[in-house]
């Protein structure tokens, strides 16, 4: 399918950028302690690491924190179910194969990053619940991202997507909680 007025050919130079500002951000193997930390920065994200905090909290917390868990737990459940229709819907292959990691196995697709929308969904939650912290919740969703990115796992439009469709799932339902 092509189309209009030469938009195939605009998406198409754009995913030729993305593609190559992507892939000189991507780390090599050699590059150390630094591929160790981004392998650790990027299964920040993981949803089943959330899943098991959210339930400790939700579990050992007042009434307060429960709400807190609750509002969370709607709020990614609703962004990642989006980013997962649209996974499925685009089927964008990831740029490289990610050995070691656990959701390459069940999710071969790359657009947009769930792990993104999830950390723009906590930053957010986490932001408003605690505004002192505010500077530390994007940096850290933003250190996800970027070691998303650097073990080539995302393209940064994958990223970009995600943080967007995170930052607004959650700014809608955190405006009618």
């Amino acid at each position: 399918m092509s189309l209009p007025g030469g938009l195939g050919e605009l998406l198409s130079r754009l995913l030729a950028l993305d593609s190559s500002l992507s892939a000189r951000l991507t780390l090599t193997e050699e590059a150390g302690w630094w591929r160790a930390v981004a392998v650790l920065g990027a299964h920040l994200g993981d949803g089943p690491l959330w899943f098991v905090i959210a339930l400790i909290a939700f579990g050992l917390g007042n009434k307060a924190t429960r709400q807190f868990v609750l509002l969370a737990a709607v709020t990614a459940i609703v962004a990642v179910g989006l980013t997962t229709v649209l996974k499925l819907l685009i089927r964008r292959s990831r740029p490289r194969e990610a050995i070691g990691f656990y959701s390459t196995r069940y999710d071969r697709h790359s657009f947009p990053s769930g792990h993104a929308t999830r950390v723009a969904c906590l930053a957010m939650i986490f932001s408003h619940q605690f505004p002192c912290c505010t500077v530390v919740f994007y940096a850290l969703a933003l250190f996800v991202v970027l070691c998303r990115v650097a073990l080539g796992i995302h393209y940064i439009s994958d990223v970009l997507v995600g943080l967007v469709i995170g930052f607004l799932a959650s700014w809608v339902i955190i405006s009618i909680w």
